[in-house]
């Protein structure tokens, strides 16, 4: 195994190594695996395959949270304009040097609660990867949480979000009940490897569907037959 980066700053700590006989790289933060990539840059973490599955191929993705950027390059590879957004830049200059994320991805340097509120763009998809360690950071979970993502969601968009723990688990409950408190009716997909693992949090734009469907509804309520 060789090291490619050891960063310290304040209470982060990041190594980015290459394992000698593939030439694949794994990007730790404080212990914890982000990122883990093959000789090419493909993903080769689960969860983040089901991220990108749950995403279902949109247009436009805000991505917030990146590491490594293994989501943001799958995506972009594919043709999605990928928003990267991150507090951190020297996250940004790793993912560009090591790990292949492409030019076309537009970097943000921003923290993300902060990014939401301010931001009057829209995208077809939202996936939240913000964690420290392998803990969500209590600035994510704020009352208008499920707001702030319903306005930067177009209709009929998608949220992906990204949780390092189980279902039952305080911080999954805990953004779901949030989430159904702005309208959503999310799902949870376990990426588990026995007790480890992921929960991938996953909210489609049904609210604006059903609304839509409402206006075109005859006005007495009762169904035309063609």
């Amino acid at each position: 195994m060789k090291v490619l980066v050891e960063h310290d700053e304040g209470d982060r700590r990041v190594r980015v190594v290459e394992l000698k006989d593939t030439g694949a790289r794994l990007y730790y933060e404080d212990g914890a695996l982000y990122t883990h990539v093959d000789v090419a840059g493909d993903n080769l973490l689960d969860y983040v395959a089901a991220m990108d599955d749950a995403l279902a191929s949109p247009a436009s993705v805000l991505l917030l949270g990146t590491a490594g950027g293994a989501l943001a390059t799958l995506l972009s590879r594919r043709g999605a304009k990928v928003t990267a957004v991150d507090n951190w830049q020297t996250a940004f200059d790793i993912a560009r040097r090591w790990f292949h994320l492409p030019s076309t991805v537009k970097c943000v340097k921003a923290d993300a609660m902060a990014f939401l509120r301010s931001t009057s763009g829209q995208w077809d998809a939202i996936a939240v990867d913000v964690f420290r360690g392998v803990k969500i950071p209590d600035a994510m979970l704020t009352s208008d949480i499920g707001a702030l993502l319903a306005k930067a969601m177009r209709p009929g968009g998608v949220i992906v979000w990204n949780v390092a723990d189980t279902p039952t688990s305080w911080p999954a409950q805990w953004i779901v009940r949030a989430l159904r408190l702005s309208g959503f009716s999310p799902s949870m997909i376990p990426v588990m490897d026995g007790d480890v693992g992921n929960t991938l949090i996953v909210c489609r734009d049904t609210r604006r569907l059903a609304a839509s469907a409402q206006e075109d509804a005859p006005a007495d309520g009762r169904a035309t037959v063609g």
